[in-house]
């Protein structure tokens, strides 16, 4: 549901043929309305689910957040380096950025840490293994992972252990704190990172 909206933007001119210009005008449009509805749906259902309150962010709050976005970073450093040059998830957001850059940065940086975390931290470990914590971490860190790297033959095996990893850190991030918004906040701050360090990369600075 959360991947659906972007999929409309994964179309190329030589699929469409005449009707290309057609499709970057109006395929944005339902992008968003699709979105919209499917933000909605999940938003209520992890509503329904967290049946405990939500804590104010403290100074442990901050703590746990600066500990984590620094595993983060020790994560991407051991990893990046030997993922190959593209994979499935990265070359369907290319195909989303060559027809909407702009959808495609928004989603990136504050559309995915929110639903995201919602759903694979709000939802599936106030769903699954409630009262064994180690294994909610561990699994939402694994299907995390398997989202953005299906498991097959030609899987980047490297690329979904960093997701699998990065998973299971804003899980942590959640059981320790309590309160969505501490995982999102270093899923945020990941994804931001990584789109200002691909822009800098190209000769792009993105403001």
């Amino acid at each position: 549901m959360e991947q659906l909206p972007l999929s409309i933007l994964t179309l190329t001119k030589k699929e469409l043929g005449n009707s290309y210009s057609a499709y970057l005008k109006y395929a944005p449009v339902f992008t968003i309305i699709l979105l919209l509805i499917s933000a909605t749906i999940i938003f209520a259902v992890f509503k329904k689910v967290q049946k405990f309150s939500t804590p104010k962010f403290t100074k442990s709050t901050w703590i746990i957040i600066v500990v984590a976005l620094l595993l983060t970073f020790l994560i991407n450093f051991i990893t990046v380096p030997f993922m190959k040059s593209s994979n499935e998830n990265v070359e369907a957001l290319k195909l989303v950025g060559n027809n909407n850059m702009f959808i495609l940065i928004a989603f990136t940086i504050f559309v995915a840490p929110i639903l995201e975390e919602i759903i694979f931290r709000g939802i599936f470990m106030n769903w699954f293994f409630v009262n064994n914590p180690l294994l909610s971490v561990l699994f939402s860190g694994l299907i995390f992972g398997y989202v953005h790297a299906p498991f097959n033959a030609d899987t980047d095996w490297i690329y979904a252990l960093s997701k699998i990893l990065l998973g299971i850190v804003l899980a942590a991030v959640y059981y320790r704190t309590k309160n969505i918004k501490a995982d999102i906040s270093v899923h945020f701050l990941n994804n931001f990172l990584a789109v200002l360090a691909g822009a800098l990369t190209s000769g792009v600075i993105l403001l």
